[in-house]
């Protein structure tokens, strides 16, 4: 909170100096609604979401953007607390959110862009699964079913963008520093969205002891590179990136009657690009990233023989078909390990198959969407129809379902979690 007020505190001597700031403020009202519908049957959420976007332009060079998210989960309180998955503990960790997603001083010069504060920073071109788009951990308190803006959180960096004419042809390209390592987040322990823990042999009681997670340390800080460019009509880009994988790895330790497992969180090198390109109505559209370095987890009992580090190449091609309001758009995902062994916890080759459809009604206020996701390595899979409705262009309504099937398997271990939803919301 502190670093969010210096960043406030200079925009506002921005402000107080010659140029008159000119400050504005977007967002949105909405109320999230979701219901269980197997498993036991009860609320998932009943939240009262607040969106906030100030935005200042603080002098002719200098401008100020910031977000913060904010909820109350009334559901918390309307459920009963039990002993498994609605403890005190994970009540409080649902009931209310209140987190800064940006807040940064954006300088904008005649051939770069500065931007210093908390920030996202995007990369890669597929929807639904990250490849390249690993520089903001993901809070995934409910799985990945959030949106990616939402779920995404922000670091404090800084980014410069520079921006060339090499030979005839627009290049971008851009340098970040992040002081402020973290790891993702998770659903806690017990919930109905924490991650399935390795299964142990009867007899065998289980521990899980807290991990060293990177911080704001010098030897933790992350950095990257990017270039981007449009050659004969393909836009691409060239990726680096030095940091913290945002899943630990499960270090074991087997004594007589206990298991204990301590989450180790370990850096590593991506290195990738990305493509696209338009053929009339069709998109054609992909990235690399390979992992060097990649924590695994193995099958070994001990510390020493438990993780593990690899190089992981994971790709994705996707198409996009727009023609009549229509859109349709599959994506294929890749992931191989050249150097697997036996004792390497995933397969040597996995992935997902995922198909997007959506088109529009009645001048583009009905919208009707779906989107399934196949894991092809453990054979679950997850589908998520909705449908939504523009009453005016500040307030739409949505309703829709999520839906897993599977014997566990990503997808699978949240097959007793199907539940419905609806939203409201009014924009501003």
């Amino acid at each position: 909170m502190r670093r969010i007020v210096l960043i406030v505190a200079a925009a506002l001597a921005f402000s107080s100096s010659a140029f008159a700031a000119e400050w504005t403020m977007h967002g949105s009202l909405k109320n999230e609604t979701a219901y269980f519908v197997s498993g036991e049957k009860r609320l998932d959420k009943l939240q009262t979401r607040l969106d906030l976007k100030p935005e200042a332009i603080l002098s002719d060079r200098w401008e100020f953007r910031g977000r913060l998210l904010a909820w109350y989960d009334a559901a918390m309180d309307v459920e009963q607390t039990n002993a498994t998955d609605l403890t005190t503990g994970i009540k409080k960790h649902y009931r209310t959110y209140l987190q800064s997603k940006e807040a940064y001083l954006l300088y904008g010069g005649d051939a770069f862009d500065f931007r210093i504060g908390q920030q996202q920073i995007v990369w890669g071109k597929t929807d639904g699964l990250r490849m390249l788009d690993i520089v903001n951990p993901l809070d995934m308190r409910e799985f990945m079913l959030d949106d990616f803006l939402d779920s995404r959180i922000g670091l404090w960096s800084a980014r410069l963008n520079w921006y060339a004419d090499i030979g005839g042809s627009e290049h971008e390209f851009e340098f970040i520093v992040i002081p402020d390592a973290r790891p993702g987040e998770f659903a806690p322990a017990g919930s109905r969205w924490a991650f399935a823990l390795p299964a142990t042999p009867a007899g065998i009681a289980l521990a899980v002891q807290p991990g060293d997670e990177p911080g704001w340390r010098l030897s933790d800080v992350e950095a990257g590179l990017a270039w981007r460019s449009n050659l004969s009509g393909w836009d691409l880009s060239l990726n680096w990136f030095y940091g913290w994988k945002d899943s630990p790895n499960m270090q074991k330790s087997l004594t007589p009657g206990l298991l204990t497992l301590t989450p180790v969180y370990q850096r590593m090198n991506t290195v990738g690009g990305s493509f696209s390109n338009a053929f009339g109505a069709l998109v054609l559209r992909g990235e690399v990233a390979v992992n060097i370095g990649e924590g695994i987890n193995r099958t070994g009992v001990t510390p020493a023989t438990s993780i593990g580090r690899e190089t992981t190449v994971n790709a994705a091609f996707g198409l996009d078909y727009n023609k009549n309001n229509w859109r349709i758009s599959p994506q294929f995902f890749v992931r191989y390990l050249p150097g697997w062994d036996k004792n390497v916890v995933e397969d040597q080759a996995s992935g997902f198959v995922s198909l997007m459809v959506s088109t529009d009604y009645m001048n583009e206020k009905l919208k009707p969407e779906i989107i399934g996701l196949y894991d092809w390595a453990d054979g679950s899979w997850m589908l998520r129809p909705k449908v939504s409705y523009e009453f005016s262009d500040q307030i739409t309504a949505r309703l829709g379902g999520d839906v897993f099937g599977g014997v566990n398997g990503f997808f699978g271990q949240f097959d007793k979690n199907d539940r419905i939803y609806s939203e409201i919301e009014y924009t501003f």
